[in-house]
């Protein structure tokens, strides 16, 4: 299915620039699969299609969970040609992409179960940064 976005795509996820994310006339959301490929991903071993199809297990729970038709959750945008997809796979496409983020991602959410809270490695580098100084922080290493 073909659809149109009504605004220019932008970034949600500070850490990941090159995922753009775009609103059908419908309101759906989704992210620009061809755009990240390109700029993170290689063509030769990744695609949406293949995605999809290693992915399958999710895009279905996706579509029941959200109630989400087929021919919605996976489409192409009219204006530029590039393969839209749901946003709530977004992050498993990051995965997809980078296997060793999807990883991470699995040990984030192992800690946010154990200890109840969970920060990015951003987060904790900005707030390390507001809060001490590089002699603070040099100190605290070498202690």
């Amino acid at each position: 299915m073909k659809v149109r976005t009504t605004a220019p795509f932008t970034i949600k996820y500070m850490e990941f620039p090159e995922l753009l994310f775009g609103t059908s006339e419908k309101g759906l959301i989704y992210f620009d699969a061809t755009t990240y490929i390109t700029e993170k991903g290689d063509s030769k071993k990744h695609s949406a299609i293949d995605f999809a199809r290693k992915f399958s297990f999710w895009f279905e729970s996706v579509k029941d969970i959200y109630e989400i038709p087929d021919y919605e959750i996976m489409v192409t945008d009219e204006a530029t040609g590039h393969v839209l997809i749901d946003q709530s796979l977004a992050l498993l496409f990051v995965g997809y992409i980078d296997p060793a983020f999807g990883v991470y991602m699995t040990e984030r959410m192992s800690e946010l179960f154990l200890d109840g809270v969970t920060l990015s490695d951003t987060r904790i580098v900005q707030a390390i940064r507001n809060r001490l100084t590089k002699d603070e922080l040099l100190k605290l290493i070498d202690e």
